[in-house]
């Protein structure tokens, strides 16, 4: 029984079984040892130089019909000078007259490059062109004694053991002024050559040449695939195969397009192209023309660092200029802003500590005019008529019988008193004196004579009714408060917050001291004010005021209370900074905020914006508008803080948005000069007790007000940011001259370079010397 051979075994044995087993003839001096393979002209058999034990290949001619021996001997004394070529298997010897003849050749071990293209399949860049140059300084120096290749092929380039390429078979060569035409391989075939009737042309082994770098770099001949194959087989006669070749070929696109690897350059694709071209006359005219390309290009590879780091360099040094520009311009951006932050932020503090100082002063003085007003002559008079008239002092007890402040207002003989006291002859005297006096703290101010202004001037009695008051207009009967009791008042009580209303009347206390009251917001105009109460005693028909000289040690007789709107006092009134503070957008003002305990801590009290209502007419809305807890806490600590103005988020405070540099200052007031010093147990930094022996807040001592006088920042950074701007445009110039300087010094070094390369290229086109003419012959 027979084993079974797989498909591979199969083919050995038949390669075998065609194989010869006997040489042909006995060379001279060789000794062949085996059988290489067979072609059109014969057998190749593979031998040993008895004499120096080289190897070489022995190729027989076993078939002669048709060969001229003649022209054959000549061409074949031509190869032998041309074999003398490292790059082309050399010929050792001949042997015409032998029968069969033969030629023996060097014996290249390393197998031919389509082995090694079948084995590997395609090659790297650099090899590829590396073994492409190599094959074609072969065929140029072919090219440059007359012989042309004309099938150049994978097959026919031996690989010597130092991966050289050597040129074999030229079974198809023509000298370069033969006619007669030369069939190649297909696909690595000119168009233009598969035609019986073409003459060899040089550029037949350019096309070829083109065939195999593209073999190379793709793993496939150009233009071979399945499709085409099959219209070949199915062509018929040589001649028809030849015609529906060149027709695909001509039909195809650009064989360099179909390379898809990214690693192939531009320049070496555009080799392969200009190689491969359908049209003559589009092709290199010869193999020199590829290499000085293939120089050309090595070339623009060698200088590709330099110009690299020609361009990269100098970007790079103007990236790190750029950068460290920055740097330092943002180092000394903030550094200067730091520093002028700091400066602005003294400045503000001492601002805000002069203006906390003035108003200080300025509330002092409202102090000294209700200490004047309540010791004229006329006053004191009047006041002792009404508190001590025989018909007006019985109404005023019946009002303060009452239980209670709200009782007052609605017990049936408490009203009825009242309606007396608005009627009573006293009360309308001091009525029309206390309104001729206001009216003088109500006209318009001089030019440079800041004069000081009053909302409403009143006085009560010892139990807290209001016997006389006058306001700043006209008021209704009904909303007169002449007759009706306020015990439960901040300026009856000299506390800082009101008493409930239904207090009884036996445990409220008057003030026994000059007061400032809380501030607190009128129900017409929607604007804060504050009012300074003085207590009053008669003595012996005149008024004692307190803190004047020695008081009684009594409860007061009377209250005089003079009511002042926050936006009265001068310092409040549009503190704008600069020549050309404009009103709307002003860069520093001064801001009254309360700061009493509780929900109202950090309500604005005053500001510029409530100035600019009130000088259209216009009232401000409901809402009421505070400073945070803890921007409150750092400002009084002495922090710098980015603060937003509040009033910014109402309807028409946009002028005051943005960031502020802000400091805030309370405001006490300065205790009187000829009080004697207090003791620890009865004073706190000149605050005198109150009924229930806490400290009297608002009392000349301490307010509940505090000063904060802020700058707009971008006022303050302004400099700052014109400096910037000033830098980096000086930057960006000098950053941009030196880019301009580098782009056109590389330009100088291309054009020169170019030049060079015009110049020798000209000079690689000049006319070579004439080489000798050699006859045509074909190798059979």
């Amino acid at each position: 029984m027979t084993e079974s051979q797989t498909i591979g075994g199969q083919a050995a044995a038949r390669r075998l079984s065609m194989g010869a087993t006997m040489p042909p003839a006995e060379v001279p001096g060789v000794r062949l040892q085996r059988f290489l393979g067979s072609g059109a002209f014969g057998q190749v058999w593979v031998g040993r130089d008895i004499n120096t034990g080289r190897g070489v290949a022995v190729k027989f001619y076993l078939h002669r019909g048709g060969v001229n021996w003649s022209l054959l001997s000549r061409e074949v004394k031509n190869l032998v000078q041309l074999s003398a070529d490292r790059h082309v298997v050399q010929v050792l010897e001949v042997g015409w007259d032998a029968d069969p003849p033969y030629y023996v050749m060097e014996l290249i071990e390393g197998g031919s490059l389509e082995d090694m293209l079948v084995r590997r399949g395609r090659l790297p860049v650099a090899e590829s062109v590396d073994l492409f140059r190599k094959i074609l300084i072969g065929l140029n120096h072919c090219h440059g004694k007359g012989v042309l290749h004309c099938d150049i092929k994978p097959a026919n380039i031996l690989l010597a053991a130092d991966n050289e390429p050597r040129l074999a078979d030229f079974g198809q060569s023509r000298m370069s002024h033969d006619q007669t035409p030369a069939m190649g391989t297909l696909f690595y075939m000119a168009p233009e050559q598969a035609d019986f009737q073409s003459s060899p042309d040089a550029r037949w082994d350019v096309y070829a040449a083109g065939a195999i770098l593209y073999r190379m770099l793709a793993g496939t001949a150009p233009h071979r695939d399945q499709a085409l194959l099959s219209q070949l087989d199915t062509a018929g006669s040589l001649p028809g195969r030849l015609a529906r070749y060149r027709e695909a070929i001509a039909l195809a696109p650009p064989a360099a397009e179909q390379l898809s690897r990214r690693d192939i350059d531009r320049s070496l694709k555009k080799v392969l192209q200009q190689c491969l071209d359908v049209d003559p006359e589009s092709r290199y005219s010869n193999v020199q023309q590829i290499l000085d390309d293939l120089h050309h290009r090595d070339k623009a590879r060698s200088r590709r660092p330099l110009m690299l780091l020609g361009i990269v360099g100098p970007l790079l040094l103007i990236m790190a200029t750029c950068f460290f520009g920055a740097r330092s311009i943002d180092l000394a951006t903030r550094t200067a802003t730091k520093e002028l932050r700091t400066e602005a932020f003294g400045s503000n503090q001492f601002a805000a500590r002069l203006a906390a100082q003035t108003l200080e002063t300025e509330i002092q003085r409202y102090f000294d005019l209700v200490h004047e007003e309540a010791q004229r002559e006329t006053f004191e008079v009047l006041l002792a008529d009404l508190i001590e008239g025989e018909t007006s002092k019985p109404v005023l007890e019946r009002i303060a019988s009452s239980s209670s402040p709200v009782e007052a207002l609605v017990r049936e003989d408490a009203l009825a008193a009242r309606d007396i006291l608005l009627e009573h002859p006293a009360q309308l005297r001091l009525d029309e004196y206390l309104s001729e006096r206001l009216a003088q703290y109500r006209q318009a101010s001089e030019p440079g004579k800041p004069r000081q202004r009053l909302a409403t001037m009143f006085v009560t009695d010892r139990a807290g009714t209001i016997m006389t008051i006058v306001y700043g207009k006209s008021v209704p009967r009904e909303q007169n408060s002449v007759g009706r009791n306020f015990a439960y008042r901040t300026y009856y009580t000299g506390r800082k917050d009101d008493y409930p209303s239904t207090i009884p009347m036996e445990s409220v206390q008057p003030l026994r001291h000059a007061h400032l009251s809380s501030a607190f917001q009128s129900t017409a105009t929607k604007m804060w004010k504050v009012a300074i109460s003085t207590p009053l005693w008669l003595e012996d028909g005149s008024v004692v005021v307190s803190g004047r000289r020695e008081t009684p040690d009594r409860d007061p007789d009377a209250v005089f209370v003079a009511t002042i709107n926050l936006g009265d006092f001068q310092l409040l009134q549009r503190s704008g900074s600069g020549d050309n503070a404009d009103a709307a957008n002003p860069s520093q003002v001064a801001v009254l905020v309360e700061a009493r305990e509780g929900d109202l801590r950090g309500t604005v009290l005053q500001h510029p914006l409530m100035d600019q209502l009130r000088e259209k007419r216009q009232s401000f809305s409901d809402k009421s508008y505070q400073v945070d807890g803890a921007t409150m806490d750092r400002l009084l600590e002495g922090g710098d803080v980015d603060y937003r103005d509040p009033m910014a988020k109402a309807s028409v405070g946009n002028g005051f948005g943005g960031e502020w540099i802000a400091a805030m200052e309370p405001v006490t007031l300065p205790r009187p000069t000829h009080a004697a010093p207090p003791a620890d147990a009865t004073r706190e930094r000149g605050r005198p007790l109150g009924i229930d022996g806490r400290p009297l807040p608002g009392s000349e001592g301490q307010t509940d007000l505090l000063v904060l006088v802020q700058y707009r920042l971008s006022e303050v950074l302004g400099p700052v940011s014109e400096l910037r701007r000033s830098l980096l445009f000086e930057g960006a110039f000098a950053i941009a001259s030196i880019l301009g300087m580098t782009l056109f010094l590389w330009w100088v070094v291309r054009r020169v370079s170019t030049q060079d390369e015009r110049r020798a290229a000209k000079e690689d086109e000049s006319p070579a010397p004439q080489q000798e003419r050699i006859e045509t012959m074909t190798l059979g």
